[in-house]
């Protein structure tokens, strides 16, 4: 499998062998209403490829199994949960301080978990996206008023099925806790298709 591939690129010829052999009943529409542009000189150029990537010595060849990273691993697809009657699916993602240490994080997760419990929520999951830079910088004062100015946090996401009415709880809890930096909670509608 030793063939070349080659590739020309080919530049506009000068505007007057164009418009000169071209009748105006067949000239393209672009040339119709300009009938000077500007020269180019006429210039040929090929590219060989020849036992490169694209000949499949490199990238996606047969010779490279395509195994995934070492952060990878094969998951089966899991089946949700059904709501139960009188509850609604609830998410929330709250960006805790990036300077926290893992104890400090699973003490917090486990406060927020206990207190969706607490307020009658069912099927708690957390899951922990680790510490991703901001899009922007957020300053956040401490009830000590320390002013900080964030440019990272670890992400947090709680998924949920609880009561409307425990969602205020929760928020204010986030609000006033100076260890999350922003939280936003999102009712989860099923789309019907």
């Amino acid at each position: 499998m030793a063939s070349s591939i080659s590739l020309s690129i080919l530049l506009c010829p000068p505007s007057n062998s164009l418009s000169t052999s071209l009748s105006p009943s067949h000239k393209p529409p672009f040339l119709q209403k300009r009938t000077q542009l500007s020269g180019f000189p006429l210039r040929a150029q090929t590219l060989d490829f020849s036992g490169s990537f694209f000949e499949g010595a490199g990238f996606g060849s047969e010779d490279d199994p395509i195994a995934p990273g070492p952060g990878f691993t094969a998951t089966e697809p899991k089946e949700e949960p059904q709501c139960p009657p009188g509850l609604r699916q609830y998410e929330t993602m709250a960006v805790l301080r990036p300077d926290m240490s893992e104890d400090e994080r699973l003490s917090l997760t486990q406060k927020y978990e206990e207190l969706l419990v607490a307020g009658g929520a069912m099927y708690v999951e957390v899951f922990n996206r680790g510490v991703i830079p901001l899009a922007y910088s957020i300053r956040r004062k401490n009830r000590a008023g320390e002013s900080n100015t964030y440019l990272d946090g670890i992400y947090l996401l709680f998924t949920y099925f609880t009561k409307p009415e425990s969602i205020t709880i929760l928020e204010d809890t986030l609000l006033a806790d100076d260890n999350v930096i922003r939280s936003s909670t999102f009712k989860i509608r099923k789309r019907k298709y």
